[in-house]
C-alpha cells in the first residue's frame, strides 16, 4: 500500500473519534470472500463481505477483491503472463491472494483524504501528495500521456470480437466481470490469432479495473468508461492509466464522505482504496 499511518490522528469531521481510531487500526481485518459470494444484486451488505467496527461506526463494505485477482492471475500460463507484460500491467502479476483486508481502516484513511487538494492528511505527520506518480509507484502500471475519457471512438475488430464473447457468457455483456474472468481462463498459445491475444488482453483490463483498479458497487460489473483507451491494443500502454485510478479514487472518496454525513448504517466504499 501507499503508506502505513499511526493510530490517533483524528481531526474535526473524521467518521473516526481520535479515541476510536487505534481500536479501528488494530482490529482483525475483515476476511475477505470472492465477489461471487456477496449479494447477488446491487450494492453488498454487510456481512461477509463486511467489517464492523466500533459503536456508532457504520459497517463497510466493498467488492475490492485481491482474493479474485490473485486466484486467477495464479492459474496463468508463461505465455499468458508475457501477454499482460505486453500491455505495460506486469506489476500486478505481483499480486497474491491477500485475504485480510482491513476495510474499517481503508475507510479510516479516505476520511483523510482532501480531494481538492490531492492529498491526504496525516496530521501529525503532515500530508502526502496523491498523485499519478505515485499510483504508478505502487501499481506499476502504464503512466502515459494520454488521458483516458469516455469518447466514443470506432470499435476495432478485437473489441467487436470481444463483446460478442461477452454477450455470450450473460446479458451484462462487456461489463461483466464473469464474462472477463472466462475468457482470461481459456486456452491461448503463441500459436493462436492475434485477435485471440488482443482479446486476452482487454479481458485483463476489465478483470483488474473491475476487481481491484476502480470496483464498482454492483454485482458482476465494472464501469466501461475506458474502451477508448482499449480500442488500439497494442496502444494500452500509452494511456494514463493511473490518472484514471485517481480519478475514481476521489470520485469514491467524495462518494464516502457524502455516505458518513447522511449517517448511513452500511457504506459501501468503491474505486481502489486499497492504494492508500
Amino acid at each position: 500500500m501507499f503508506m502505513q499511518i499511526g493510530n490517533g490522528f483524528c481531526g474535526d469531521g473524521s467518521v473516526f473519534a481520535a479515541a476510536e481510531s487505534a481500536r479501528v487500526a488494530n482490529q482483525d481485518p475483515a476476511s475477505e470472500v470472492s465477489p461471487d459470494e456477496l449479494d447477488s444484486d446491487g450494492d453488498c451488505s454487510g456481512g461477509d463481505g463486511g467489517s464492523s467496527g466500533p459503536p456508532g461506526t457504520p459497517a463497510i463494505t466493498s467488492r475490492l477483491s485481491l482474493l479474485k485477482l490473485g486466484s486467477v492471475i495464479s492459474k496463468f500460463s508463461d505465455f499468458k503472463k508475457q501477454l499482460v507484460r505486453e500491455i505495460g500491467f506486469d506489476g500486478l502479476l505481483q499480486i497474491k491472494s491477500w485475504q485480510n483486508i482491513n476495510l474499517k481502516y481503508n475507510a479510516y484513511l479516505m476520511d483523510r483524504v482532501d480531494v481538492d487538494n490531492s492529498v491526504i492528511n496525516l496530521e501529525g505527520q503532515g500530508m502526502l501528495e496523491l498523485t499519478d506518480e505515485s499510483v504508478h509507484s505502487v501499481f506499476a502500471i502504464p503512466r502515459g500521456e494520454l488521458a483516458i475519457g469516455p469518447e466514443g471512438v470506432e470499435p476495432s475488430e478485437a473489441c467487436i470480437e470481444y463483446t460478442r464473447f461477452a454477450a455470450s457468457i450473460n446479458d451484462k455483456g462487456t461489463h461483466s466481470l464473469k464474462a472477463a474472468e472466462a475468457y482470461l481462463m481459456r486456452d491461448i498459445a503463441a500459436n493462436f490469432r492475434k485477435i485471440d491475444m488482443d482479446c486476452f488482453k482487454i479481458a485483463f483490463v476489465i478483470f483488474v479495473i473491475g476487481h481491484v483498479l476502480a470496483p464498482s458497487a454492483k454485482h458482476d460489473y465494472v464501469t466501461i468508461d475506458f474502451w477508448a483507451a482499449l480500442s488500439d491494443v497494442d496502444k494500452i500502454r500509452t494511456w494514463n492509466w493511473c490518472g484514471y485510478i485517481l480519478k475514481h479514487l476521489f470520485n469514491a472518496v467524495r462518494k464516502f464522505k457524502s455516505d458518513v454525513i447522511k449517517q448511513n448504517p452500511t457504506i459501501h466504499i468503491v474505486g481502489c482504496h486499497l492504494f492508500l
